[in-house]
């Protein structure tokens, strides 16, 4: 799954997830198995069906947050992959087709500024865009493997994002949730908000309730508040699935980025092969 958690601060948006992807193995046996009866006690032999998803192995180097534009911030978690592409790939295909033609190119040491690559679009209305974008890939897929979404649950979700940015100076979370249809949901308050595996993180929030003098008071976090708790959340994570007899689905280098209106979208903390493959383009916070 994965775990993407961002911060509203006062002073700018944090973003951070962990890098850790698992391959699950799907189990549909038909078995005999013997059983009592409990109302003849007598012995019987019935046909058994199992199903479920075994945990096989895990790669600790996905690349799950990433620069939108240079303006925006995307976290992703769910399914990793849609018709053999990832779904970070496809997402810099969505970005690549909303670049206007012929538009000047930024130097590759500054942030991408809102003037030179956005055609006036907040956070909100670029986020439902892509969404959008992705469901069409996700239903082709259905359908080259003769399935619809007519054959999932209502509330079942494939995958989904986050993209933290700004509406006009308004700073937002926006979680897109991507099932039988597209599911926004835009968050503006100065708080944390986590998408994914967030069981862990909504025990350490429960903890407030007996007492909301315990919480934290996001309101006034600085930006490095703001990042440390990006990182307590993803890191406290991780410890606690390391002792879980199950494989773990959040794990590996936590990536963590900034988002403001005026610097656009800034690296705090990257993995060795996404700065290889951006050159350093956002390397400047």
């Amino acid at each position: 799954m994965t775990l993407i958690v961002s911060v509203i601060s006062a002073e700018g948006i944090v973003i951070g997830g962990d890098s850790l992807s698992s391959l699950n193995r799907q189990i549909d046996m038909n078995r005999s198995a013997k059983v009592i009866c409990p109302e003849c006690d007598h012995e019987h032999t019935v046909q058994a069906n199992f199903q479920g998803n075994i945990g096989r192995t895990t790669f600790s180097h996905t690349e799950k947050v990433f620069s939108f534009l240079g303006e925006f911030g995307i976290g992703v978690f769910g399914s990793g992959i849609i018709g053999g592409h990832s779904v970070n790939f496809l997402i810099r295909l969505i970005e690549h087709s909303l670049k206007q033609p012929n538009r000047k190119q930024p130097n590759r040491k500054q942030p991408n500024r809102r003037s030179q690559n956005l055609p006036g679009k907040g956070v909100t209305q670029v986020a439902e865009e892509v969404g959008v974008q992705l469901h069409s890939y996700l239903k082709k897929q259905l359908e080259q493997e003769g399935k619809s979404f007519d054959d999932f649950p209502d509330g079942h979700h494939f995958l989904g994002f986050q993209m933290v940015g700004y509406d006009d100076l308004q700073p937002k979370t926006v979680e897109v949730l991507l099932g039988k249809d597209v599911k926004c949901n835009v968050f503006d308050r100065l708080a944390p908000y986590a998408s994914g595996s967030k069981e862990v993180v909504e025990g350490l929030w429960g903890l407030y309730k007996p007492n909301e003098g315990l919480r934290p008071i996001f309101e006034i976090f600085s930006l490095q508040e703001a990042i440390d708790y990006v990182d307590f959340l993803i890191s406290s994570t991780i410890a606690y699935q390391r002792f879980l007899p199950i494989t773990p689905n959040v794990g590996g280098n936590i990536d963590i980025a900034l988002v403001r209106p005026f610097d656009g979208f800034q690296w705090i903390r990257q993995k060795p092969l996404g700065k290889l493959l951006e050159r350093g383009k956002y390397e400047n916070a």
